[in-house]
């Protein structure tokens, strides 16, 4: 039983590190400043959601430690020139926010009172997101474009915070979105027991 969970969290791991790898494609970025606009942060945000969180945190940090040796996983490029360039302070901190995010998640659902107010809890989970998807990236990540490309603080948010800030907003929307919608499924995905939210959900449908 042990060995088939283990087997089970390693093709969940490289499940959401493949989604990682696909939401970064140079195809579906928009370059506009020297920070790309990307769906990294959508990647970042399921893992959060589906995952427990010390593998939603391998999910993410598998890809950089992969980016590392040369291959090109993230955006289409690869190596340490990419992980120590300016973007790098928020592609390390995306592991933590995957982490973090999940352990907020847990606790969410875990509060069933919370989960059957579909307002209140759409509210909270977008809260979540937003701060440990996007603005919890932007602590280091800032500070590094910062200082790797020598610019002043009002230059660097105009590159790296204000273009973002839509597009973060819409990515938790989707995340709210999914994680309402398919609640009963991560429950199962994450491992957690049969809860009373989940089982009066199936009644609901069922009626």
């Amino acid at each position: 039983m042990q060995k088939s969970n283990s087997i089970r969290s390693l093709v969940f791991i490289a499940l959401f590190a493949a989604l990682f790898i696909v939401l970064s494609l140079q195809q579906l970025k928009i370059t506009v400043t020297p920070v790309p606009i990307t769906l990294q942060t959508l990647a970042v945000i399921l893992a959060g959601l589906f995952l427990k969180p010390k593998h939603a945190f391998a999910s993410i940090f598998a890809v950089i430690a992969l980016t590392a040796t040369g291959l090109p996983l993230i955006g289409g490029k690869g190596g340490l020139s990419l992980l120590t360039g300016y973007t790098g302070g928020f592609i390390f901190a995306f592991p933590f926010c995957a982490m973090f995010i999940s352990m907020a998640v847990g606790r969410i659902f875990a509060n069933e009172n919370l989960m059957r107010n579909k307002a209140l809890s759409a509210i909270v989970l977008f809260i979540v997101f937003e701060l440990l998807s996007s603005l919890l990236a932007y602590i280091p990540g800032i500070p590094w474009m910062m200082y790797v490309l020598e610019m002043p603080t009002d230059k660097a948010l105009a590159a790296g915070f204000y273009p973002f800030i839509p597009g973060d907003a819409a990515k938790s929307a989707i995340g709210v979105a999914i994680a309402l919608g398919l609640a009963p499924q991560i429950l199962r995905i994450r491992g957690k027991a049969r809860s009373t939210y989940e089982t009066n959900q199936e009644a609901m449908i069922i009626r």
